[in-house]
């Protein structure tokens, strides 16, 4: 009875395997560990285990290698990889979810595989530590592995199309193989679940064409087609949205908590407090200037609140302020009014207006300052208006001018970071066609 064995051979270059069907003799690289032989010239399939059974397997479109024929030798960071076999497999649920599985053996014999979907790279090695049973036991949990967060991307059980080269693993019997993947862009976590119990662990990580090309020294693949986004890209520039997030908020708590101390540590604090005669015979009054007074210094944007009080009766007093920089001169003209009306109109009471006139005042510079006053008013009798200047409260603008764009690049960073993900799994081609 014919079996894998019987194709062992000896060439000038080693093992090598003789076809059954067509006779082609390829080297072989991985005789002890061989589970599968594809032909490369004729696509027959040959198997340890399932001999008879895998002759006749349909592998007709097994000869198509376009970048990574069988012998292809690359080196990434000083170490040889040789490409001994290739697989294109599918999603069994999802027909448009195809990828190229690449089958690499470095020259201390560690076998690991290369796949491309669409153009998009994920090199996944196996990993003995991932703790597999904790994982599966909540599947759709994130996950934390040696430091990082991975989320749940997808769970499927896929079927191989076609083949070429040796394989250390049956890769036709799969389609009850249940597959979860995890990722934590750009890095990959795979779990496969046989029907025995078998539990096999892998990692990986993304890996662009640019990288690939120059691993084996082939411009075609940097310039190769790509579609949608890699199993484990990474998107914006290689953001962590979910630190992003955390440290955005973390600032906007920071800067908010910030301008409420500050605030409050002079808030109100009286700067003037001064009694001005206004005349009822004379408008305006004349001019009031106060006592020099000094505005902290340790801050170049400090605010002022300020008020006049007067006891008015359907009257109105404005105050026309001017705050004189002594120091350079500078003058910043505002005014202040208070008014009060009120009456009975047909029997009901109205008022409206207040004794109480307030302004505040921005962004001023710390230093010497005197203030001066010119009053206008409607009163007939002579009137005393109290003028205060304190430090005003928390100034919201100022919070808000460093706050909103943080919470604006926020916002925009995670629609993207959405967008993206609809094109990682398929449900749009780009980033701006609208969602089925």
């Amino acid at each position: 009875m014919a079996n894998l064995e019987s194709c062992f051979t000896v060439n000038e270059h080693g093992n090598a395997f003789k076809c059954s069907k067509c006779g082609t003799v390829s080297k072989l690289y991985i005789r002890q560990k061989l589970q599968v032989f594809a032909c490369p010239n004729c696509g027959k399939v040959h198997s340890k285990d399932n001999y008879e059974k895998y002759l006749k397997v349909p592998n007709q479109n097994a000869v198509y290698l376009k970048y990574f024929k069988i012998g292809t030798v690359g080196t990434y960071e000083g170490i040889k990889y040789t490409v001994i076999g290739q697989a294109n497999k599918r999603n069994a649920a999802r027909y448009s979810d195809v990828w190229d599985e690449i089958l690499l053996l470095s020259e201390t014999g560690e076998i690991s595989f290369l796949n491309c979907s669409y153009g998009n790279y994920t090199w996944v090695k196996e990993n003995y530590t991932v703790p597999a049973q904790q994982i599966l036991s909540n599947i759709e949990s994130t996950v934390n592995f040696e430091g990082r967060d991975y989320d749940f991307f997808q769970g499927y059980n896929y079927v191989s199309r076609y083949c070429v080269g040796e394989f250390h693993y049956d890769l036709i019997d799969v389609k009850k193989i249940q597959c979860s993947d995890y990722i934590s862009p750009p890095y990959l976590i795979a779990i496969e679940k046989h029907e025995n119990g078998r539990i096999d662990t892998y990692t990986g990580k993304h890996m662009t064409r640019k990288q690939i090309s120059a691993m084996f020294n082939d411009y075609r693949i940097e310039s190769q087609e790509a579609e949608g986004i890699g199993i484990a890209q990474p998107v914006l520039g290689g953001i962590n949205v979910r630190i992003f997030n955390k440290v955005c908020f973390a600032v906007i708590i920071l800067i908010s908590a910030i301008s409420i101390f500050w605030a409050q540590s002079k808030s109100y604090r009286p700067i003037i407090k001064e009694d001005i005669l206004v005349s009822g015979t004379v408008s305006p009054s004349p001019d009031f200037v106060s006592k020099s007074f000094y505005i902290d210094s340790s801050s170049t944007d400090n605010y002022l609140e300020f008020t006049t009080t007067a006891s008015l009766t359907n009257e109105w007093i404005e105050a026309a302020l001017t705050l004189v920089n002594e120091a350079t001169g500078e003058e910043r003209e505002f005014g202040v009014i208070s008014e009060y009306y009120y009456g009975n109109d047909g029997g009901y009471a109205w008022s409206e207006g207040s004794n109480i006139g307030t302004v505040g005042l921005s962004s001023v510079p710390g230093g010497k300052y005197h203030l001066k006053a010119k009053i206008y008013s409607s009163t007939r009798e002579d009137k005393i208006l109290l003028l205060e200047a304190n430090y005003g409260g928390i100034e919201t603008w100022n919070t808000l001018i460093l706050v909103i764009p943080l919470l604006g690049l926020l916002i925009i960073i995670n629609l993207l970071k959405h967008r993206y993900e609809l094109m990682r799994k398929g449900e749009i081609d780009n980033l701006f066609e609208s969602q089925a």
